[in-house]
């Protein structure tokens, strides 16, 4: 799959989708529900596993309320939500009530692509403070993406996927950014390179369009409900309703 069919492919079922999105409905109610203990000598969120519709959990899996977000790496209003919700959120995991599914959507198309792959190299339980460190550092790796050329965007056309992931990477500093984290440079472009892993997030970002309705990121849904919220203020309330006190 060349440039231009990955990202016709990705981006025509995104034709609404945007950065900052969310939906109508209101998010279930519930009495107070009480904490869960997890196993002995364990954190919930320290339980962390890839599930079936491409996204990562974190969390006790039997927990009665189960949030999942659709986001965009390259998101500001994701990377917002990440910043804000940090410290509480993960409290409400530990508790036991809350778990949180992550789940990778290409609201950018391929500049979403090298980020994602990178947050999943170092496999399940990485992913999330991964993602918080690039969430928390946004600002300063994406706006390195003024750094590819015209000559650059002209080679593209010519690249798989794979390279462009490889490029990308590369000219936005995510690389560097990993190697600081664990990650070797041979890791990080054996990930980048990982033609399976993007076809993956493609049909996740496909999956949450068609199956679940996103029409942009950062995008809610909680027991099957999908809330009208876009910023950790918002989802806490939603959780706090639902039972999360």
């Amino acid at each position: 799959m060349r440039i231009k069919t990955l990202i016709s492919t990705t981006l025509a079922v995104l034709a609404l989708a945007a950065c900052g999105g969310g939906d109508t409905a209101g998010g279930p109610k519930g009495e107070p529900i009480a904490k869960i203990a997890a196993p002995a000598g364990t954190a919930w969120g320290d339980v962390v596993s890839k599930t079936e519709f491409g996204g990562y959990q974190m969390g006790n899996p039997d927990a009665p309320l189960k949030l999942v977000e659709y986001g965009a790496i390259s998101c500001p209003t994701c990377a917002q939500f990440s910043v804000q919700s940090s410290e509480q959120l993960h409290e409400l995991v530990n508790s036991g009530r809350v778990s949180m599914e992550f789940r990778p959507f290409l609201v950018h198309g391929i500049q979403d692509v090298p980020g994602f792959l990178l947050a999943q190299c170092s496999g399940p339980e990485a992913f999330f403070p991964l993602t918080d460190q690039l969430y928390a550092e946004q600002a300063s790796w994406l706006s390195k993406i003024s750094t590819v050329t015209e000559a650059d965007q002209q080679a593209m056309q010519k690249m798989s996927p794979e390279q462009i992931a490889t490029l990308l990477g590369t000219k936005m500093g995510l690389i560097e950014f990993v190697k600081s984290r664990g990650i070797s440079e041979d890791q990080a472009k054996s990930c980048l390179s990982d033609k399976a892993a993007i076809d993956a997030l493609i049909k996740t970002t496909e999956r949450g369009t068609k199956d679940d309705g996103v029409t942009g990121t950062p995008f809610f849904i909680l027991n099957g409900a999908k809330l009208d919220a876009s910023s950790w203020n918002q989802v806490k309330t939603k959780l706090i309703e639902a039972g999360a006190r």
